[in-house]
């Protein structure tokens, strides 16, 4: 749960800057309606009959609208009663979700099937779809407990964990020679392993096993069968996975096909679902109806991290201050109409080069102003955060990121992943360029020509004998202990996350500044153009029985140095060319 302090902090990134909210109820009168009815009421006519209970307390819907449209925070509302909205979804309301910054949605939005929430999960998976980042406040009159499992059941996908036929047999004979002790076994294991066990290890997948092992909640009652029925850890195991496994079984018809990327929500206290484009709140009706307060609540609850406030802010500020900055970034005319019309003289792959670089610096106008507020948010955080650390900053650290930086484990793997993130990054562009850490042959090299000498189309002239192939320098990278004792401040080593994890490479063979790097001339076929997975193919010279002989050898790039890590090394490797050998004794 945040602090007070913070609380607020999360509020200016994720609340105030709502601006648009669409509630889903099908208990809410919406704008079509209410004009067929005064159309209805001038004709003379009676209305229809509505089963809409709005009828009975507009009151109640008014302080929810009302709530929305405060002084301080006039929002636009729009209201949409769901009755078009099929378990297969609705193409009008996806459209109206990309609009929205918050949506309140009823849970049970056919009355014709009570306590059935089809509807509006199936509006939740809409909106994991949506690449806008949704909140989401449900909205309902039902128990919240089977609400908040329901929804979390309906983004998850079915697993894969299934027991092997001499597995299955195992735990069936352990089973059945538990029973001859009490007949009630199975019956007692299937209801000590139940929905909220296998939300438990679906949350917790790598370490439920563990938790299980120590006897913890939720897995106590299942502990006190196995004790009794005198199994192994191993046999716990077995038989936990088969439990799961049932438990599973009649739950599949109301998941996904596949489980929502980043999936997370509370295990206790305040309800809270996120996912990687939605965040989940819960409201009962019959509580009250600021709505404002239970998203603000479930934001608290889930605490999310201060890099994560920085980008929320950085959204933000992009939405609401975007047009400002765009006209500060065009108030250099002359200079826009120099790259303009550079783009316009332009042709094949130099147009190519001149469009990325053009998009580049335009957005680096733009980001020059919203970074600017983004900064003055991060200081009063910041701020205010080292007053609340006061000198148990690792305890502050392991709060939000769940990182104990005071034992040397998580403190190395932590210098680890900085190292790697302020030196390099995932591979970018669409030709080779200076920084690219590919592999060839098994081994890592990395490209360390200059930049300009490596865009297609440049030195055509020079390299015309070369064909439709760019030289270039490569220097072989050396792997090296990741938690080895090396001098990362000798400029010799890098950093690069390759397959998930941090890997180090030394600039030559020893770790010493006197150690010459190895280094060759390579021809990237193409004139360096990479494919969509970032492969491209190298001709290597080689020896031959009596002469050398050009190779082609399949190459993929897997990193990149960031550039003024990338010219440190190619500033060494000049350093290292243009040596000179003196005979001193």
């Amino acid at each position: 749960m945040a602090n007070e302090h913070y609380a607020k902090f999360i509020e200016e990134a994720f609340v105030k800057p709502i601006r648009s909210v669409l509630i889903i109820d099908d208990d809410y009168p919406t704008l079509d309606e209410m004009l067929e009815l005064e159309i209805i009421h001038k004709n003379g006519d009676l209305p229809p009959k509505s089963d809409k209970r709005w009828h009975d307390n507009p009151g109640r819907i008014k302080s929810v609208i009302d709530g929305f449209r405060q002084p301080q925070r006039p929002l636009l509302v729009d209201i949409h009663d769901g009755a078009n909205v099929d378990t297969k979804g609705d193409a009008k309301v996806a459209a109206h979700l990309h609009q929205s910054d918050l949506l309140v949605l009823d849970y049970e939005l056919d009355k014709n099937r009570p306590q059935d929430g089809a509807r509006s999960i199936e509006i939740l998976r809409g909106l994991i779809t949506n690449d806008h980042f949704n909140l989401v406040v449900i909205h309902t009159s039902e128990d919240l407990d089977m609400v908040y499992r329901e929804v979390i059941l309906g983004l998850l996908g079915a697993t894969s964990d299934e027991l092997t036929e001499g597995e299955q047999e195992a735990v069936n004979q352990l089973i059945v020679e538990y029973e001859d002790v009490d007949e009630n076994a199975l019956q007692a294991l299937r209801a000590a392993v139940a929905t909220d066990q296998y939300l438990h290890a679906r949350l917790h997948a790598s370490t439920y096993m563990r938790t299980m092992g120590q006897g913890q909640q939720p897995y106590s009652d299942f502990c006190a069968l196995a004790d009794e029925a005198g199994w192994d850890n191993g046999n716990r195991r077995l038989v936990l996975r088969k439990l799961l496994a049932d438990a599973e079984r009649p739950l599949r018809a109301r998941m996904r096909n596949a489980s929502t990327a980043g999936l997370k929500w509370a295990t206790s206290g305040v309800r809270w679902v996120k996912a990687e484009s939605v965040f989940i709140a819960f409201s009962s009706k019959a509580d009250h109806d600021d709505l404002f307060a239970d998203l603000q609540n479930a934001l608290e609850a889930w605490n999310p991290a201060p890099s994560r406030l920085f980008m929320a802010k950085l959204r933000a500020e992009m939405d609401e201050y975007g047009v400002v900055a765009q006209t500060e970034a065009l108030e250099r005319q002359h200079a826009l109409a120099h790259w303009y019309a550079r783009l316009l003289r332009s042709k094949g792959d130099e147009r190519r080069w001149l469009i990325a670089e053009s998009v580049l610096r335009h957005s680096d106008q733009l980001l020059n102003t919203i970074l600017r507020r983004v900064e003055v948010f991060a200081t009063e955080l910041i701020s205010s955060e080292a007053v609340a650390a006061g000198d148990n900053i690792e305890a502050r650290c392991q709060e939000h990121f769940n990182v104990d930086l005071s034992k040397a484990a998580p403190k190395k793997k932590a210098e680890r992943e900085h190292n790697a993130f302020v030196s390099s990054k995932s591979p970018q562009g669409w030709h080779l360029t200076t920084g690219h850490v590919f592999t060839m042959n098994s081994e890592h090299w990395i490209c360390l020509s200059p930049a300009c000498d490596l865009v297609p189309g440049q030195g055509a002239t020079r390299n015309a004998d070369f064909g439709d192939r760019t030289p270039f320098m490569a220097v072989k990278l050396h792997p090296v202990p990741v938690d080895g004792n090396h001098d990362v401040n000798s400029n010799l080593y890098i950093f690069v996350t390759l397959d998930g994890e941090v890997q180090k490479f030394c600039f030559n063979s020893q770790g010493k500044e006197a150690v010459s790097p190895v280094w060759r001339t390579l021809y990237a076929e193409r004139r360096g153009l990479l494919d969509k997975d970032f492969g491209f193919k190298i001709s290597a010279m080689g020896a031959g029985s009596r002469k050398l002989v050009a190779t082609i050898h399949p190459a993929q790039v897997v990193a990149q140095l960031r550039y003024e890590y990338a010219l440190n090394l190619l500033q060494k490797l000049g350093v290292s060319m243009t040596r000179i050998g003196l005979d001193f004794v």
